[in-house]
C-alpha cells in the first residue's frame, strides 16, 4: 500500500510497470544543502538579535523574528527546489505556477511560529524546544510536500509510507538538536559563534535530510496518457525563477537585517549621546558642586602632590596664610610651614607612602604656620591620602587655632590661679584655727594682768599688760577677718535670713563707734528715711559687719574734726545704705587697690593708721552673698562715698554684687 501524491488515501500498486529510476545531479545536491545551511545561519542570527533587544524595543525584536523567518522559510524553499532541479526523470518535468507560488507560505510561517515559540520565557525551556521544533518539521515537511504537489509529468506519484514518516522525524528531531545548540549558546556566551555554526549546520542538514529522504519516499509509475496542458513551467525557467527568488529574497533580507542593525545602531548610539552628556552634565555639577565646598570650607583645604608641590589652594587658606592660588600654586607646601624642612617634608611623604599606614590617615596633629607676612600661627592638620588616575595626591585639612590656643592659655591660669587660691584659703582658714587658740590664752591672761586680778603690779608692767592685750586683740581681728574671707572665697558661709528692724541695726553701729569717733572729735549722724520699711528679711550679722567696716573705714580715715554720715532709704525692692565721710578720699587706681584681699593705700595719713586691707574685701563679699551691690563714689583729699543695695526680702529678689567707682 502507498500513499497517493496529496496524502488523501492509500492506494494498490497500480500495474506491472516498473517505476521510473531518477539521476541526481550532484553539483546541485551540493549547492541545495549550502543553501539550506545559508538560511538557517540568517534565521538564527535574526533570532539571537531578536532574544537580545527584546526588553529594549519588543516591536524591533518582532522585526528581527520576521526576518529571520522570511530568511530561513525562503532558504527551505529555494533548497527544496534547487533539489528537486538536482533530480531527473527520464520524463519530462514541469511545475504548476500557483502550487509553486504558495509552497513557500509553510515554510516561512512555520519559521516565524518557531521563533515566536522558541524566544518566549513564560514557560519551560523543555517545552519551548519541543514545541518549536515539532512547528519547524511541520513546516519543513509541509513546503516540501506542496513543492512535490506541483509537479507535472506523464507517471503517478506515490509516496511510500516508511520513509514518508521518516522524513519529517528527520526534520523534527534535528530541528530541536539545532534549537537546543542555539538556546544553550544564548545561556553560555562563550565561542557562541561556533556554537551558532555548528547549529546552522544541524538545522541546514534538518532541512536536506528531511527533502531527500522524502524524495526516496516518492514512487513515479508511468502512465500511457500525456498531462493535461496548461500554465506550467519549464526545469529551466523554474530554476530562472528559484535563483531570481533566492536572491531577491537573499537581498531582502540583508537590506532588512543591515537596516535594522542601522536603525539598532543609531538607536544605540543616541542613547550613547544621551548617556555621556547626561554623565558630562553630572560631572560638571557635581565638579561645580565640589569647588563650591571647597571654596566656602571654613577650613583651609590644600592639596599637593607626592613632591610636595601645592596643587590646589582654598580661599579659606588664603584667608588664614595671606597667600592667593597663584602665588602658591606649584610651590612647595614648606613655603606655608615653619620650621619644617623640605627633607623632612620629603621624608615624612615617603614613609606615608611606603609603608601605607591607615592609622596616619585623617589624624589631627599640630603645626606652626607662617603666614605671608612671617607671623606663626598655630594650625591643627590632617592629611588623608587618595591615588587620582595614578597619581598620588595628598589632602590637608589646616586649621587656624589662634583662639583655641589662647583660651586654652587662659583656662590654664585661671585653673592655676583657682588651684593657688584655693591652697591660699585652706591656709588661710586652717591658721586662723590654729592661731586663735594661743591668742585666746594670750588675751586671757594679760587682761588678768591689766585688771590687776591678783594683785598690784608696777606701771611699767601694767603698760606691758595693756600693750600684750592690744596687739592680741588686733591679731585676733586680723585672724577673725581671715577665716571670714577664706570662708567666702571657699563659698563656705552660710546665711542665715532672718526679720531685720534696719533702724535698730543703724543706732548699734553708730553706739559701737561713737566712742572712737568722740577720740578724734568727728561728727557722726545717722538720717533714716521715713518711708523705710520697718523690717527687712535679710542676713543680720552679714549685714552688720558690712555697716561696721564701712562706718569704721570712714571714721578711721577722716581727719580730726571731720564729718562721718549714715543713711538709708528705700529703692524699689531694695534697701540703699549709704556711708559718706570727709576724709582722704582715694583715686581710681587706690579704690581697685582698696578692694582687693590685703590692698592697703599708702600715704602720709594712713603710715599711722592700723589696718588689714580686708575690710573693704569681706564688704564685697558679703554685699555679693546678700545678693546686692556696691558704689564706691571717692575724690581725692575730699572724701568717699560707698553706697550699698541689699534686697529687702533676699527671698524673692537677689541680684549679683558689683563695685563701681565715680572718682
Amino acid at each position: 500500500m502507498y500513499i497517493n501524491g496529496y496524502f488523501t488515501g492509500l492506494i494498490d500498486f497500480p500495474g506491472d510497470q516498473l517505476p521510473y529510476v531518477g539521476l541526481y545531479d550532484w553539483n546541485l545536491v551540493v549547492l541545495s544543502i549550502v543553501i539550506a545551511i545559508c538560511g538557517a545561519w540568517a534565521g538564527l542570527s535574526c533570532l539571537t538579535r531578536a532574544n537580545s533587544i527584546h526588553s529594549a524595543s519588543a516591536l524591533v525584536s518582532a522585526m528581527w523574528k520576521v526576518t529571520g523567518a522570511v530568511a530561513f522559510g525562503g532558504s527551505i524553499w529555494g533548497m527544496h527546489f534547487v533539489g528537486m532541479l538536482a533530480f531527473s526523470l527520464p520524463c519530462g518535468i514541469s511545475y504548476d505556477i500557483l502550487l509553486t507560488s504558495i509552497s513557500i507560505a509553510p515554510g516561512i510561517l512555520a519559521s516565524l511560529t518557531a521563533m515566536t515559540v522558541v524566544g518566549r520565557t513564560d514557560f519551560s525551556l523543555a517545552t519551548r524546544l519541543c514545541v518549536g521544533s515539532v512547528l519547524m518539521g511541520a513546516g519543513i515537511g509541509a513546503m516540501h510536500y506542496t513543492g512535490m504537489a506541483a509537479m507535472r509529468l506523464p507517471a503517478i506519484l506515490m509516496y511510500d509510507p516508511l520513509f514518508a514518516m521518516i522524513s519529517v522525524c528527520a526534520a523534527i528531531v534535528l530541528s530541536f538538536i539545532a534549537l537546543y545548540v542555539v538556546e544553550h549558546g544564548q545561556r553560555e556566551p562563550n565561542h557562541f559563534f561556533v556554537r551558532k555554526l555548528i547549529a546552522a549546520g544541524i538545522l541546514g542538514s534538518a532541512v536536506a535530510s528531511m527533502h531527500y529522504v522524502a524524495m526516496q519516499a516518492a514512487i513515479f509509475y508511468p502512465t500511457i496518457e500525456q498531462p493535461p496542458r496548461g500554465e506550467y513551467l519549464s526545469q529551466t525557467l523554474l530554476a530562472l525563477l528559484i535563483g531570481l527568488g533566492v536572491l531577491a529574497l537573499t537581498g531582502t533580507v540583508v537590506a532588512a537585517s543591515f537596516a535594522a542593525r542601522l536603525k539598532e545602531t543609531a538607536r544605540v548610539l543616541a542613547a550613547e549621546v544621551r548617556s555621556r552628556t547626561l554623565a558630562e552634565k553630572t560631572a560638571r555639577a557635581d565638579q561645580m558642586r565640589l569647588q563650591a565646598i571647597f571654596d566656602t570650607a571654613v577650613e583651609a583645604i590644600i592639596v599637593i602632590d607626592r613632591w610636595g608641590r601645592i596643587q590646589q589652594w582654598s580661599r579659606s587658606a588664603e584667608i588664614i596664610f595671606g597667600y592667593t592660588a597663584d602665588d602658591v600654586c606649584g610651590e612647595n607646601v614648606n613655603v606655608i610651614l615653619d620650621g619644617t624642612s623640605p627633607v623632612q617634608h620629603n621624608a615624612f611623604a615617603s614613609y606615608f607612602e611606603n609603608t601605607d599606614d591607615a592609622a596616619m590617615n585623617g589624624i589631627g596633629r599640630e603645626v606652626d604656620g607662617r603666614r605671608r607676612d612671617g607671623t606663626v600661627v598655630p594650625i591643627e592638620l590632617s592629611v588623608g591620602r587618595a591615588i587620582v588616575d595614578g597619581e598620588i595626591l595628598y589632602t590637608g585639612i589646616l586649621r587656624d587655632i589662634t583662639i583655641r590656643k589662647a583660651i586654652e592659655q587662659e583656662l590654664l591660669e585661671a585653673t592655676k590661679a583657682k588651684q593657688a587660691n584655693e591652697l591660699k584659703s585652706n591656709f588661710l582658714a586652717h591658721m586662723s584655727h590654729e592661731m586663735r587658740t594661743p591668742l585666746n590664752a594670750i588675751l586671757g591672761f594679760s587682761d588678768v594682768m591689766k585688771q590687776e586680778t591678783f594683785g598690784p603690779l608696777d606701771k611699767t608692767y601694767k603698760d606691758y599688760a595693756n600693750d600684750i592685750f592690744s596687739s592680741g586683740n588686733h591679731l585676733l581681728n586680723v585672724v577673725n577677718a581671715l577665716l571670714d574671707l577664706s570662708k567666702v572665697e571657699n563659698a563656705a558661709q552660710d546665711l542665715n535670713i532672718t526679720e531685720i528692724d534696719l533702724r535698730v541695726l543703724l543706732n548699734d553701729v553708730t553706739g559701737m563707734l561713737r566712742g572712737q569717733a568722740e577720740d578724734k572729735n568727728l561728727t557722726v549722724s545717722t538720717l533714716i528715711d521715713s518711708d523705710l520699711q520697718d523690717a527687712i528679711q535679710s542676713d543680720r550679722g552679714k549685714l552688720l559687719q558690712i555697716i561696721i567696716n564701712l562706718v569704721n573705714n570712714a571714721v578711721k580715715y577722716t581727719p580730726d574734726d571731720g564729718r562721718v554720715s549714715l543713711r538709708a532709704r528705700p529703692d524699689g525692692d531694695m534697701v540703699e545704705i549709704i556711708v559718706e565721710d570727709t576724709g582722704i578720699g582715694m583715686s581710681e587706681e587706690e579704690v581697685a587697690l582698696a578692694v582687693k584681699p590685703f590692698g592697703q593705700v599708702k600715704n602720709a595719713f594712713t603710715s599711722n593708721t592700723g589696718g588689714t586691707g580686708l575690710g573693704l574685701p569681706i564688704v564685697v563679699s558679703f554685699v555679693d552673698l546678700l545678693g546686692g551691690d556696691m558704689t564706691i563714689d571717692s575724690i581725692k583729699n575730699k572724701g568717699t562715698t560707698v553706697i550699698i543695695r541689699v534686697p529687702a526680702d533676699y527671698a524673692t529678689n537677689t541680684n549679683n554684687c558689683s563695685v563701681a567707682n565715680a572718682g
